[in-house]
């Protein structure tokens, strides 16, 4: 769940874990000014490898305003690996489109409304010691609507707003580096089908833990993303920074270009730990953050002044079964954003 208000105040009840024998929820409840109460829950099953007979997790919520997310993730044991289902189903109110570029007012924008579906089944395996690698086919679907016909609308880079599926393949590749140094460095790409032109999309990233005793541990991530075809991909699926991307005190898709360069440092504080029962704890941890990202539409044209800056404060729960809920609040020079998600962001 993504979300950015403009109140500085919200809500995150998160209730006891209810036991529905080796079922774990988690029900939600938080508050955002622009988009009134949201309900939901975390669900997981078995999400510590090696996930057997199978690992389930998920998070599902809605709005008030009718915004709407689930996104269920399957994953059994076959052969020497692993198979994941993945699916995505999102409704979008009264999303914000800024224009195109690594600048823009952030006081100057347009509504609009958007739903994206999407359905990938992958096989993961490993080859190697520390070698993990990822391979299969993904399915994506998304319509835009309820939007004015107004001159900002000019700046979008396609005019791919109507209901289009497309589908293709992606890869992708994680190498766990050796000690005495902690940390991956990974990469993938995809390619999607079904318009007139194909679209791809590509990215790298390094990523370095350095634990200082048991509960606390810096850790820095850098990530280069590239997008081509841009003017054959669907609107909802436009590369972009901000937000769920990564620059946590941005809006959503605030920054639009081929070329994406982002920066996460965080320093992890494991503060304390709960027994749940005899087999299962939840850790609560907090952790401070800095980002810095920029987008461009030609590798040449990114510069040192061309950054964006946040920083701020998260928490992190571990969750029973595996997996843990993440909730991060940032500053930046157009405000506060509030993002929350499973799992780490790197």
């Amino acid at each position: 769940m993504i979300q950015r208000t403009k109140s500085v105040v919200i809500l995150i009840t998160l209730l006891c874990a209810l036991p529905l024998h080796a079922w774990k929820v988690f029900p939600l409840l938080s508050y955002s000014s622009s988009s009134g109460v949201l309900i939901g829950s975390v669900v997981n099953h078995n999400m510590i490898p090696p996930f057997k007979p199978f690992g389930f997790s998920t998070m599902a919520y809605a709005y008030t305003d009718g915004s709407l997310s689930a996104e269920p993730k399957l994953l059994f044991p076959a052969g020497n690996g692993l198979v994941i289902v993945n699916a995505r189903y999102n409704v979008s109110r009264d999303r914000k489109f800024f224009g195109w570029g690594n600048q823009g007012d952030n006081e100057i924008y347009e509504y609009y409304d958007s739903e994206i579906q999407e359905l990938s089944g992958s096989y993961n395996f490993s080859p190697l010691p520390g070698l993990v690698l990822t391979g299969g086919i993904l399915y994506s679907h998304s319509t835009v609507y309820n939007r004015l016909d107004t001159p900002l609308w000019d700046d979008s880079p396609t005019e791919e707003f109507c209901s289009r599926w497309t589908g293709g393949p992606f890869v992708e590749g994680r190498w766990v580096i050796p000690a005495p140094i902690d940390g991956y460095v990974s990469a993938g790409g995809d390619m999607q089908l079904g318009g007139e032109i194909p679209y791809y999309s590509t990215e790298c990233a390094l990523a370095l833990f350095a634990p200082l005793g048991s509960s606390t541990t810096p850790a820095f991530r850098v990530k280069v993303e590239r997008h081509i075809g841009t003017a054959s991909t669907p609107f909802s699926f436009l590369p972009s920074l901000g937000g769920s991307s990564g620059l946590r005190g941005y809006s959503d898709a605030r920054f639009g270009g081929n070329w994406a360069l982002l920066g996460n440092l965080e320093l992890r504080q494991k503060i304390v730990s709960f027994a749940i029962d005899e087999n299962n704890t939840m850790d609560f941890s907090l952790v401070l953050f800095g980002d810095a990202g920029q987008v461009a539409d030609h590798l040449d044209e990114c510069r040192w002044n061309r950054f964006h800056l946040d920083g701020g404060a998260g928490i992190r729960i571990s969750l029973p079964g595996g997996g843990s809920l993440r909730a991060d609040f940032a500053m930046s020079p157009e405000g506060l954003g509030i993002q929350m998600g499973l799992g780490e962001l790197f």
